[in-house]
């Protein structure tokens, strides 16, 4: 198994986000059900009708799946500048 390049900065990444929130949303519904039940029932009743009572658990499994699309969406503010041949930074001769 290799690391990617830019495993530093792995917080950055949108997949990695998406994936941490959705990760959060399922441990709460599935770790702490009755803080769940009970943030639900503070709800407006129009807000609990509106919405199924498993809505958190397909919100956070959405969310997982929005992490693998992301994944494979080129971020371009976190890739690392190209190298030239010899593996150093490319840099200008120009203006000397």
């Amino acid at each position: 198994m290799k690391l990617i390049p830019e495993w530093r900065q792995c917080h950055r990444f949108w997949s990695v986000r998406l994936q941490a929130v959705g990760v959060a949303l399922i441990t709460f519904v599935q770790g702490f059900p009755d803080a769940f039940i009970h943030v639900w029932a503070v709800l407006p009743p129009d807000v609990t009708a509106a919405f199924p009572a498993d809505t958190v658990k397909w919100l956070g499994i959405a969310v997982l799946a929005c992490g693998i699309v992301a994944r494979i969406i080129r971020q371009d503010k976190l890739h690392a500048p190209r190298v030239g041949g010899e593996g150093k930074p490319r840099v200008s001769c120009e203006g000397r």
